[in-house]
């Protein structure tokens, strides 16, 4: 029992290897990545939705003035 919680607590401060801090720093990478386009599909909304805005209000405008 002792030597298994000494074998726990030694792994859990042992240096990983490259290949798992490598693993790591991919899988943290492919996670930005998904931020990162989620961002990006977000703004490409906001400025679809802006410009339909713009030119909806504008028309609006220009018929008003023309009364």
């Amino acid at each position: 029992m002792i030597r298994k919680l000494i074998e726990v607590t030694r792994n859990y401060f042992a240096m990983p290897s490259a290949d798992a801090m490598a693993l790591h720093e991919l899988e943290e990478a492919k996670r930005k990545l998904l931020t990162a386009q989620t961002g990006r599909e977000y703004a490409d909304a906001m400025c679809k939705f802006h410009e339909a805005q713009i030119k909806r209000l504008t028309a609006y405008v220009y018929k008003s003035e023309d009364k």
